[in-house]
């Protein structure tokens, strides 16, 4: 009912919490999460973090965690930087991109609305890492209804040269380590190519007016 309050939600760990363990020589990548407030970027990340899946509160500004991946050959460190989608930070999204090697851009399945946001998102990517690997993600594939049709999807990954097109679902867990598996293998492929060159540390996002901290 119009001006009744939102349920109370169970207080979960920030992404900015999660305990961070750095292994010495591995190859570390910033990846920039981006997409309309309500999409489930944050979900996404807490449900391959915990394996647990929960609503957790809007994203305000960014927050941050450290995932290590272990591929075939090779161990590859994550720095995933969850950013807001509110419009009041948008314009802050180039500040956040700087020095990324990769993005995930995020849109709810079940909304439409939200797909055809992903524009703007794209543009403002590309006007600050024009160079770096972009990752489409459709999410709540457990609710999907009217979405975009595959013709729209080819015509996005087409123009924004749009490495992948993953769906997943936070709540039943599909997709998501594949979604991070093939990150981390797209990463080390535009590393093989040229196109990006790996950090040997981590920056986190600063609570002041700088975009990271040591």
């Amino acid at each position: 009912m119009l001006g009744e309050n939102p349920p109370e939600r169970e207080p979960v760990e920030s992404l900015t919490n999660q305990a961070m363990s750095v292994t010495e020589g591995t190859p570390i990548f910033k990846l920039v999460f981006a997409g309309e407030g309500g999409v489930g970027k944050t979900s996404i990340v807490n449900q391959y973090l915990s394996g647990e899946h929960n609503e957790p509160p809007m994203t305000v500004g960014s927050e941050f965690a450290y995932q290590e991946v272990e591929l075939e050959k090779q161990t590859v460190g994550l720095s995933l930087w969850d950013f807001g989608g509110e419009i009041q930070f948008r314009d802050l999204i180039p500040v956040f991109c700087m020095g990324a090697h990769g993005a995930v851009v995020v849109f709810d399945l079940s909304r439409y609305s939200t797909f055809r946001q992903i524009i703007a998102w794209l543009d403002l990517i590309k006007q600050t890492e024009d160079h770096i690997p972009i990752i489409l993600v459709g999410s709540k594939s457990d609710l999907a209804s009217g979405g975009p049709s595959e013709e729209e999807i080819q015509a996005i990954r087409e123009k924004y040269k749009i490495r992948e097109y993953i769906t997943v679902s936070s709540l039943t867990g599909e997709n998501i380590s594949k979604l991070f598996l093939r990150i981390s293998e797209i990463l080390i492929e535009a590393v093989k190519d040229g196109e990006i060159t790996p950090a040997k540390s981590v920056k986190v996002p600063c609570q002041g007016n700088e975009s990271v901290c040591d």
